[in-house]
């Protein structure tokens, strides 16, 4: 009886589970669509809400198409704050009143998205995000933004830095698969970068590359679309709604394309092969290829022209060299499964790119766009660079973050990765000992030869004043050291600045820059070398840290110069320190890794800094003194090793001790000994005793002290 009881028991489980599957399928999937507008009106885009709320009215849902906004009202409006309504043909139907919230937080679009999920699940997805909007950008200030919310506290979504990316996931995980149709009803958002941030999270992007006019989407004519063919697939919605959007203005330049999101990945891989391998930025081609190429104005009152940072990414493509980028142009043909393009607009293809006409518009954002995930899998940033043939932008300081030790001495170093607009390799150099040989908190003059220069009480990174450059027009304002540093082995500099300094573009293309250089010397003839150019604007104090060469003395020298023309704040120095190194010597150079290995350390510590240098000579700061303590005597080894004829032999004892070095067949016969050895190197023609060549094969090497006893393997190989 128990076991038919519980055959029941399973039975009836397993029919609940049945049940509650056949509930699901026919309840949740009864809808074919749910469109959700995410509409972020608490801005200046609080009135058009209305017009496009009462759009959507006027088609309403129905038992196949759900169609469900969250609006935020200004607090200027008459109805402040924000809702959750489905649309109905009689009016909104209220769903949830959220209070005042910021719809610029991505987890207040994670929030819509599970409710989408769990209220109105569907067969295909619509999410529409509903603002201003301005490409790639970062939300930090100005317009750079994807929303914007301005109440209870301003603040912004951007794309560039992973916030964009990281909501429409959130929704993509709570939906438990991916959005069907990702629309964005903002204007400049049809970009490579932008649909990279949400490649695994939608079919397709809807968006145009261009300026969205003021009345958006016609809400209408598109949820009509669906109302009336419910059944349509993205595939067959697509076409007809950017037709529709394309019709609703037809004495307007505009653009509106759909991105199909797995041929995206195909286009990533492409580009990435032929832009590093194939692909010459600087062939004359390319620059009339960006001269004709279609372009995106973001300014509403003026028609796209060549100086214009957005460009057409697959019209640029088949006007550049037909040399390296056959696979690229084939690839790109099939990204857009629904385009359309009229007026100044009409060689849209579907999806922008960001392509400043000028190298100092690239310079100025290539720390924004570094952060792209479109800048991670193409070197978008490198054919930029390599394009206007220049390049002033030092690699991001380095920082060495760890290491490994060895029992023999070997020593694995790591450090993080420096960030460039060029390819970047990384100098790695030790120093036996480091001692602070110069240290000026930049309180007063005494110590220095200043023209022009004056300690001010305007900034200051410590205490209560800091030495400023001065600023006006054709300056050339000197600070020099009035005392040398002793380093005979070379030694760092370290100093605090703050700079605004005038950098522009001159009618004709041509920098201007008022400059503060940085230049050290040993003396007369007073041949300064430059460690630095400091110009541009900084956003606050930063420490900058130089490598000084080799000098028994060694002078420092600032020097302020600017041109006639509009000039800026000035340069700040503070807190200036200079250390000397007891010895110093570079590792290895250009290297590719960041971690590497070094063998066979003595007993002692060592110091280690790192430097990255780019394809054009910019180096970076010096990264931080590593300390590595070697407290374990390193094993004999050959140089070469393994050795074929004569080599060094080196041994670790301690200092002042003198040892005896003994070499051993594994067998245990000995067939070499050097005798009061008192340094770490023996020359050794690799010979026993009688003079005649080692047999092939690992030898023992016995180091014997007074209180000391180190061994060690060498090998003996054929010439």
């Amino acid at each position: 009886m128990r076991i038919a009881n519980s055959c029941l028991r399973v039975l009836d489980s397993r029919l609940q589970v049945l049940l509650w599957c056949l509930v699901f399928f026919y309840s949740g999937f009864a809808a074919q669509w749910t469109v959700g507008v995410y509409m972020c009106a608490d801005n200046g885009m609080n009135d058009q809400a209305y017009v496009d709320l009462a759009e959507m009215k006027s088609v309403g849902s129905t038992e196949e198409v759900n169609i469900v906004v969250q609006v935020d009202n200004a607090a200027r409006d008459s109805n402040p704050g924000c809702r959750r309504y489905l649309v109905k043909r009689t009016g909104l139907e209220l769903l949830a009143e959220l209070g005042e919230v910021d719809m610029a937080d991505t987890a207040t679009l994670a929030g819509f998205g599970r409710f989408l999920a769990q209220r109105y699940p569907a067969r295909n997805y619509m999410l529409v995000l509903w603002d201003h909007g301005n490409g790639w950008q970062e939300g930090a200030g100005g317009l750079d933004w994807i929303f914007q919310d301005e109440s209870p506290a301003f603040s912004q979504m951007g794309v560039a830095g992973g916030e964009f990316g990281a909501a429409v996931a959130a929704v993509r995980k709570a939906l438990g698969k991916r959005i069907a149709v990702l629309g964005l009803d903002a204007c400049l958002m049809g970009m490579i970068e932008v649909a990279t941030e949400v490649l695994d999270c939608c079919d397709y992007m809807l968006a145009s590359e261009g300026l969205v006019p003021w009345g958006g989407w016609p809400y209408d004519e598109v949820l009509n679309l669906l109302v009336a063919r419910p059944t349509l697939t993205p595939e067959e919605f697509l076409p007809e709604m950017c037709a529709k959007y394309v019709a609703e203005y037809p004495d307007e330049d505009i653009c509106l394309s759909a991105l199909d999101m797995r041929q995206l990945q195909r286009v990533l891989i492409a580009a990435r092969a032929a832009i590093r391998d194939s692909i010459d930025p600087a062939e004359a081609g390319f620059r009339d290829a960006r001269a004709g190429v279609q372009t995106f104005s973001s300014d509403p009152g003026h028609a796209p022209c060549p100086t214009d940072d957005n460009i057409d990414f697959s019209d640029f493509w088949q006007l550049a060299p037909q040399s390296g980028a056959a696979t690229l142009r084939s690839t790109l043909g099939p990204l857009a499964v629904a385009n359309r393009g009229q007026g100044a607009y009409g060689r849209a293809r579907g999806a922008a790119v960001w392509f400043p006409d000028n190298y100092l518009a690239l310079k100025t954002l290539a720390g924004s766009y570094a952060k792209l995930a479109f800048a991670d899998s193409v070197p978008w940033l490198e054919f930029l660079n390599c394009y206007f043939a220049t390049d002033d932008v030092k690699p991001t300081q380095p920082e060495i973050s760890g290491h490994r030790l060895g029992g023999r001495g070997d020593l694995r170093l790591y450090w993080n990765t420096a960030t460039d607009i060029a390819p970047v390799g990384y100098n790695l150099y030790e120093a036996g000992s480091t001692v602070e040989e110069f240290s000026d908190y930049c309180e007063e003059l005494s110590r220095w030869s200043a023209t022009g220069w004056s300690a001010s009480e305007q900034y200051a990174h410590s205490g209560a004043r800091s030495f400023f450059s001065g600023s006006g027009p054709n300056l050339c304002n000197q600070l020099v050291l009035m005392t040398p540093w002793e380093m005979p082995h070379g030694g760092l500099l370290s100093f605090y600045a703050y700079f605004q300094t005038e950098e522009v573009l001159d009618s004709l293309g041509r920098f201007k820059r008022d400059v503060c250089y940085v230049e050290a010397c040993s003396g007369p003839p007073w041949d300064w070398q430059p460690l630095d150019s400091i110009y541009g604007t900084a956003s606050g104090w930063h420490e900058r840290r130089y490598l000084i060469p080799p000098s028994y003395q060694a002078w420092l020298r600032l020097r302020y110069v600017t041109d006639s023309s509009d000039n800026r704040l000035g340069v700040f120095v503070d807190d200036i320190k200079a250390y000397r190194f007891g010895s110093m010597r570079i590792v290895g150079t250009g290297l590719v890794d960041t971690t590497f290995y070094i063998f066979n350390l003595a007993c002692g510590t060592y110091h280690y800094c790192v430097t990255a240098q780019d394809s054009f000579g910019n180096t970076s700061m010096v990264s931080q003194f590593y300390p590595v303590p070697v407290t374990s005597y390193a094993e004999p080894y050959t140089r070469p090793a393994p050795f074929a004829g004569a080599c060094e032999l080196w041994v670790d004892f301690p200092p002042k001790d003198t040892v005896d070095v003994l070499v051993y067949t594994i067998s245990g016969t000995l067939v070499r000994k050097f005798e009061e050895v008192s340094g770490p190197m023996i020359e050794w023609d690799g010979k026993n005793w009688a003079g005649k060549a080692l047999a092939d094969g690992l030898y023992l090497v016995v180091v014997q002290g007074k209180n000391f006893r180190k061994v060690g393997k060498i090998a003996k190989v054929a010439r």
